[in-house]
């Protein structure tokens, strides 16, 4: 009789494999399990029937805990709460699959040291250079007795008068007057400086590096800014626009007036009468400015210029964004030049009480002088306001 209440009950564990059980159905089975062994049942007639009950308990627990939110947990939890069936497993005497259930994500790994790290620092974005790289550069002897001055003899033309005339016979020939005048102008300098700690240097060299080309591009981008816009004062250089004469536009009906119409009067503004001197070869303005003449188009939407030719009216464009806004400079680029000190000067000095602390300051320093000399400044003309100049240009004379 006991043997086909085992075979019974055995058959209904097997059925419930393929099917789900509930918690109510699974206690029944295993009360009758337990009736079994309180009629005398012999432990090794139904021991394959309890390992059958155990595993289908294990699968009950899984559906529960896939439909109730739980905490998530680590592998680490996982196995310390399942080691008894792990030691089971590994010893021999359990024939049950043990499946971790822990969802392995990388928050599960602490402390790891692995990377991918990147060798580079990102760099910062400054104006591109652009006058400095026009103009010749000529370079000055380090050691030189010079006094740190550029001196030279100039015309005056203020006061020079070319008097040549037809002469009739017997009469007195006209009489020029020549003039010169002579000046001088002190380099100038341009620095810079950041304090460090000696460990940033040791620990930290690509980044220590880094700070080496931070202070020369703050110097390179000082400089060519002064070569575009410095006035002259004080310890500033005396660049384009302080140095090139201003255009005044004259009414000629030009219809439509337009920046390479501006272009081409300037220059002819400056060869009219100095042609066997000058060939202006350049036009500098900021990217707005050249975006004005690029995008200009036709009563047909079509886009009167070709950006491709890298040229307003033959002139090379010269992009230079420390330029202001409506202005632009036509001129001859061989009669500006860059006096220079050598490069940029890098180097490691202690100020203070900087020593003692440990510290050190980074320094950057560069002599220079931009130079149009009085007599050449001729070559060069700027427009500070393109848009009332090209409406003079459109009005008619």
């Amino acid at each position: 009789m006991n043997e086909e209440l085992i075979k019974q009950l055995g058959d209904k564990i097997d059925q419930f494999k393929n099917e789900s059980v509930s918690k109510q159905e699974l206690d029944t089975l295993k009360q009758q399990l337990e009736d079994l062994k309180a009629n005398g049942v012999e432990k090794s007639a139904i021991d394959g029937i309890q390992e059958k009950l155990d595993e289908l308990g294990l699968n009950l627990k899984e559906l529960e805990t896939k439909s109730t939110p739980t905490e998530k947990q680590t592998i680490y939890q996982e196995i310390s709460e399942r080691k008894e069936e792990i030691k089971a497993l590994v010893k021999g005497s359990s024939d049950k699959e043990v499946v971790l259930k822990a969802d392995t994500l990388r928050s599960s790994i602490t402390n790891s040291a692995s990377t991918n790290f990147l060798p580079t620092i990102g760099q910062l974005g400054v104006k591109l250079r652009a006058l400095y790289d026009l103009f010749r550069k000529v370079q000055l002897s380090t050691t030189g007795n010079d006094a740190g001055k550029v001196v030279y003899h100039d015309w005056d033309e203020s006061t020079t008068v070319r008097a040549a005339a037809m002469t009739a016979e017997g009469a007195a020939f006209p009489e020029s007057t020549a003039k010169f005048a002579k000046y001088s102008i002190d380099l100038k300098k341009i620095g810079d400086t950041l304090p460090v700690s000696e460990e940033f240097g040791e620990d930290e060299a690509s980044a220590a590096a880094e700070l080496d080309m931070f202070l020369n591009t703050n110097v390179t981008s000082k400089e060519d800014a002064q070569i575009a816009t410095g006035d002259g004062t004080g310890q500033n250089l005396t660049g384009l626009v302080t140095s090139a004469p201003a255009y005044t536009a004259a009414a000629a009906g030009i219809t439509d007036a337009n920046i390479k119409d501006l272009v081409r009067k300037m220059r002819t503004a400056i060869v009219k009468n100095r042609g066997s001197k000058y060939s202006p070869n350049f036009v500098a303005a900021n990217s707005e400015v050249i975006d004005q003449y690029i995008l200009k188009k036709d009563g047909n939407n079509n886009y009167m210029f070709d950006a491709a030719t890298g040229t307003i009216g033959g002139l090379l464009i010269v992009e230079d964004n420390n330029l202001a806004d409506n202005t632009l400079v036509v001129g001859d680029s061989r009669f500006g030049t860059i006096y220079e000190k050598g490069g940029i000067v890098l180097s490691k000095v202690y100020a203070g009480d900087q020593a003692i602390e440990d510290m050190m300051t980074l320094k950057a320093r560069k002599r220079m002088l931009f130079l149009i000399r009085n007599v050449d400044k001729t070559g060069f003309l700027k427009c500070t306001d393109i848009d009332a100049a090209l409406a003079t240009l459109a009005t008619a004379p």
